[in-house]
């Protein structure tokens, strides 16, 4: 018996369907790292749910963008989609946010009318960072101020607590970068700390990035996730004496090749005989960062 498994493979499609179906983008080209484009992609996306607003001390709206910023707030509260309001290059599955990567912070545009899928563009933006349940708005900035310190000391004088795990023991940078130095590292893809008043010290809160642009998030997510399907295809040959009457009934001899592949559904992995419409679970589904995989109905495994 031989059992031929590529859940990789399979896992692969299941997030390059994600891409080109629910978040409508163009994966025609895609044939390799698609986990990490997934992750990136996914990491530039805020999740549909209520939260609740916190307004830093610094926070400044221009009076001609109240009106955006008034309509912005219902739907953060509301549980809205704020897709309209981020940057039309999230559809682009190549590119990257650097900001995002390096600080842990959005921005979005204030606009009040959709032009297609997305609100007018705005010159200033709301930088926010966002998490779970809230919404911690910054201020609104310019297209010029993505390296602007200020918009870390403004999360750690308002927020310490939301960023702490990123605070470096016993350690401070030799000087302090302007932003201009803070610009040209970004550009050439190279991670930095940032020191703050007070002399704490932060890693990148977003969690850096690779040379690539892509956040570090998204390699380290796609290795985690590869070792966790390694371990599952392993134990399907210790689970083949018990299904085997079953393969038999339907059709299977010991001469067969047995194809098995990979299936989620909502609530658990299962290894799927493809030929011959039987599955059986693997594990439980754990928490995780791609949980918006497309699952299919467990109608679909009998």
């Amino acid at each position: 018996m031989k059992l031929i498994t590529d859940f990789k493979s399979d896992w692969h499609e299941l997030l390059k369907s994600v891409m080109t179906y629910k978040w409508d983008m163009d994966t025609s080209g895609l044939d390799k790292d698609i986990p990490v484009h997934y992750f990136n992609a996914q990491q530039r996306r805020i999740p549909a749910r209520p939260r609740q607003i916190s307004i830093a001390d610094i926070f400044a709206c221009p009076p001609e963008h109240q009106a955006g910023w008034n309509s912005l707030q219902q739907k953060i509260t509301q549980g809205q989609d704020l897709s309209p309001h981020l940057s039309k290059f999230i559809d682009d599955v190549g590119k990257t946010d650097l900001m995002l990567s390096d600080w842990g912070v959005y921005h979005l545009h204030l606009g009040t009318k959709l032009k297609g899928r997305y609100t007018n563009r705005t010159g200033p933006l709301l930088f926010a960072r966002v998490t779970g349940d809230s919404f911690y708005a910054i201020s609104v900035y310019t297209h010029d101020d993505w390296t602007d310190a200020e918009i870390v000391e403004a999360i750690h004088r308002n927020w310490p607590e939301s960023i702490a795990c990123w605070a470096l023991q016993g350690m401070q940078p030799v000087e302090k970068l302007t932003s201009e130095q803070r610009k040209a590292l970004r550009e050439k893809r190279y991670n930095s700390f940032v020191q703050v008043k007070d002399g704490t010290t932060y890693a990148p809160v977003g969690g850096g990035y690779m040379f690539s642009g892509h956040s570090i998030f998204a390699i380290t997510e796609m290795d985690k996730e590869h070792d966790f399907l390694e371990c599952l295809e392993r134990l399907i040959p210790d689970l083949m004496p018990k299904l085997l009457p079953e393969l038999e009934k339907r059709g299977y001899s010991d001469a067969s090749d047995i194809r098995v592949s990979l299936v989620l559904t909502d609530l658990a992995y299962f290894a799927h005989f493809t030929e011959y419409g039987i599955a059986t679970e693997l594990q439980k589904r754990h928490p995780g960062p791609w949980r918006d995989v497309v699952s299919k109905n467990a109608q679909d495994l009998r």
